[in-house]
């Protein structure tokens, strides 16, 4: 594909640089921006009622969608000042952005608990099919993921013009902690590519995130349910049953939790290994930097794991701090270091934050039913 694209320009910029600039920070924006939609849900997802969802869904959407447009513009800002490129080269990376930003909230629909993982199959091959076959069409890849959720959603199309919105002041906080629970995995290759004058060695660079986004996504699709499930049988127990019964259940569920945290940690070290081994073999010239980034990056997921944990539970703050911590951390290291490098400081400070959000979540996972008592208890 990218021989295809590497003649093309837009406004004095390579397409090529463009289409790494979105690929980078889509990732992140996208956690910030598809929380807000879960949020508008919050009330039915328990119900796993998928009719309901959607209506819901397509009622908030077209507002939640809006809130994209300046985080995304915010996002922009950096390749404005920092890397001068020009109006045109920038408006292209606002429309591929978008379009990207607005197939990630539609592809809330195929992570609802009552939908099947075909919805979101058949969008992401649509996507890549556009993204093969005509690759110097550079919009054309979210546009068809776009069309495939949208035919899965045409049922509640009628529910588009009802404009519904969240209090400003709930999309402003929950896009915030999208942002800073997106930052302890994507924030370093978007501060890289900065500091690096919009190149980087793109090979390395995502080899080496490749573990750690297999554990992650493992992690949602194999081992979130168990949790889910584990959970929903202790608020049963907490409702229907007595003290001991509690502290029995809870028991397990503290269980359940620390050993899906084990095997997603342990499959990403293992992968990480075997990606070593290929990239020591495949590309030699790469390998210091690669691994460098395998390493951060099992770090960056093992305090994601654990934040997201905490943050399930209803305790924002804490994975906030933290994230907040690794960006500027990162922010520094590149400020020091201008250049691949910077990922030692990093690394020895990720080690830090691995340790602070192990301890919180140990200790806020050591009595879950506390936690999910007092949740229950403030919507009475």
């Amino acid at each position: 594909m990218t021989p295809r694209i590497a003649h093309i320009q837009i406004g004095g910029i390579a397409l090529s640089q463009i289409i790494l600039a979105v690929s980078i920070t889509v990732p992140w924006m996208s956690q910030s921006v598809c929380l807000p939609v879960y949020r508008a849900m919050d009330d039915l997802l328990g119900e796993r009622n998928m009719d309901a969802c959607m209506r819901r869904f397509a009622e908030y959407w077209v507002t939640t969608n809006l809130a994209v447009i300046p985080i995304l513009v915010l996002f922009s800002l950096p390749f404005f000042f920092a890397l001068n490129w020009s109006l045109s080269a920038l408006a292209a990376y606002l429309i591929l952005g978008y379009l990207n930003m607005a197939f990630s909230q539609l592809l809330v629909i195929a992570n609802l608990p009552t939908d099947s993982r075909e919805t979101w199959a058949y969008a992401w091959v649509a996507y890549a099919f556009a993204l093969l076959v005509f690759p110097t069409v550079w919009f054309l890849p979210p546009v068809m993921g776009i069309l495939v959720m949208l035919f899965v959603l045409r049922g509640q199309f009628r529910y588009l013009g009802a404009f519904k919105r969240l209090d400003l002041r709930v999309v402003s906080r929950e896009m915030l902690r999208g942002f800073l629970m997106g930052t302890v995995l994507w924030a370093d290759k978007y501060i890289l590519f900065i500091a690096l004058g919009g190149t980087m060695d793109v090979i390395a660079v995502y080899m080496g995130l490749v573990p750690a986004v297999i554990a992650y996504n493992y992690f949602f699709a194999a081992e979130a349910s168990k949790i889910d499930r584990s959970v929903n049988q202790l608020r049963s127990v907490i409702e229907n049953k007595g003290y001991q019964e509690v502290e029995v259940q809870s028991a397990v569920v503290e269980n359940r939790v620390v050993n899906s945290t084990r095997r997603t940690l342990i499959l990403a070290a293992v992968s990480s290994i075997i990606v070593a081994i290929l990239m020591y073999f495949l590309t030699p010239a790469s390998f210091t930097l690669a691994v460098s980034v395998i390493i951060a990056s099992w770090l960056f997921l093992a305090v994601t794991i654990f934040c997201y944990q905490i943050d399930y539970l209803g305790s924002y703050v804490p994975p906030q701090v933290v994230g907040l911590a690794h960006l500027l951390l990162c922010t520094a290291a590149f400020q020091l270091i201008p250049h691949s490098g910077a990922y030692f400081i990093i690394m020895a400070g990720e080690a830090m934050l691995v340790a602070v959000s192990y301890v919180i979540f140990r200790r806020t996972w050591r009595t879950p039913a506390y936690d999910l008592f007092w949740r229950h208890a403030m919507t009475w």
